[in-house]
């Protein structure tokens, strides 16, 4: 048993079962054990899973073209600030500033790069990487911001909380302590709010499934929209919209734990020492960004957003004998091949685009298949 679990241990003796989503907050979050709060060295190759920036510049790159596809239809704003939430390393960071720098040099000079994150040895990793940003936790973020916000792989990090369906009404999977004094999953009345929640989008709606809700994702969104006065924020995660996400192909849910690139579920075990993570609702977050006045740009898949932000040039004929052979142009078409990949994160990954005052037609938007192949009977994503 790990010291964070050990600590959760004595106080669930001591006050009673918690929901999973205070398992997971702490198990994540702890400041003296959470899993992100040890900074990035458990992720990328040697660590527990990749990230879309560890598998090369090129992610990094197609965002940069889309961020200046923004500027272009909504400014030229000055300053332009990117703001990315669980910015985690500063790689993204990093990969978007150079490859503005040789864009379109003119907004890489207006543009202030904020880096936002929960960890605070996360946030001095990511400073480290892109000195010229400014790294802030949430809490001391503040608004007025103009350009774009982003949030790359961290809807799926936020706690949620575990409902099934037992004898024909939901209950809910809190963490309680066996007979033995281990942590163990007890069942408990939905709150009020869960309940309501999974009611909506049919969370776990036939006997003997189960499914997660993430309240916190709502209150997550609500924190972006009010950083931002004026552009766009894009949302990239893995999730599916509700019909999808709850239905029949997910009867045990989408939570997993990863440790050294392999998923479990054994999800109260190593508490802080592997990821926890579940599949993001996007009709859930289309639905919140409604009320919070911002307007749906459109949901695509990751490999149609980066197909469409040019991420095939990499697979353009080189001009000289030279750069045909050149091995790190071999491994950069690898690279993208990982990011597009239909059967791998190509697919399973999606590019939400909302609105605030302004409506510009985006290209990441675009359905590249369309336009190469002909029109389409079903929607992307």
């Amino acid at each position: 048993m790990t010291p964070l679990a050990e600590r959760i241990r004595d106080e669930i003796r001591e006050g009673g079962a918690w929901s999973f989503a205070r398992f997971m907050e702490r198990a994540l979050y702890d400041p003296d054990g959470g899993y992100y709060s040890r900074g990035g060295g458990r992720l990328g190759p040697a660590g527990d899973y990749y990230t879309a920036s560890d598998v090369g510049r090129a992610f990094g790159g197609a965002l940069a073209r889309q961020i200046r596809a923004i500027d272009a239809a909504i400014g030229p704003l000055e300053p332009f600030h990117v703001v990315e939430f669980g910015a985690g390393r500063g790689l993204l960071a990093r990969d978007i500033l150079d490859a503005m720098a040789v864009l379109e040099p003119g907004l890489a000079a207006r543009l202030r790069y904020v880096l936002v994150d929960r960890s605070r040895a996360m946030l001095e990793e990511a400073g480290r990487r892109a000195p010229e940003a400014r790294a802030t936790r949430p809490e001391a973020l503040g608004g007025g911001h103009r350009g774009c916000v982003l949030a790359v792989e961290l809807f799926d990090a936020l706690p949620v909380h575990r409902v099934r369906r037992r004898a024909g009404r939901l209950v809910e999977v809190f963490v309680g302590l066996d007979g033995a004094g281990h942590l163990a999953e007890v069942e408990r009345p939905c709150s009020p709010a869960v309940l309501a929640l999974a009611q909506r989008y049919g969370a776990a709606a036939v006997e003997g499934t189960e499914a997660e809700v993430a309240p916190l994702a709502e209150i997550a969104l609500e924190a972006m929209a009010r950083c931002l006065d004026l552009g766009v924020l894009l949302v990239v995660d893995y999730g599916e919209r509700a019909d999808r996400l709850y239905g029949a192909s997910r009867p045990a849910g989408s939570l997993a734990s990863y440790s050294r690139h392999a998923t479990n579920t054994a999800f109260l075990e190593n508490v802080g020492e592997q990821d926890l993570t579940a599949h993001v609702n996007f009709s859930a977050l289309e639905d919140r960004a409604a009320t919070l006045g911002l307007e749906l740009l459109g949901l695509t898949t990751q490999d149609r957003f980066l197909i469409a932000n040019g991420i095939l040039d990499v697979f353009r004929p080189a001009t000289t004998a030279e750069r045909r052979n050149d091995p790190l142009r071999a491994k950069a078409r690898l690279q993208a091949l990982q990011l597009i990949h239909p059967e791998g994160l190509g697919r399973r990954f999606k590019v939400l685009a909302l609105g605030r005052g302004c409506r510009p037609d985006l290209s990441g938007m675009h359905d590249p298949f369309v336009q190469e192949f002909g029109p389409r009977t079903t929607s992307p994503a």
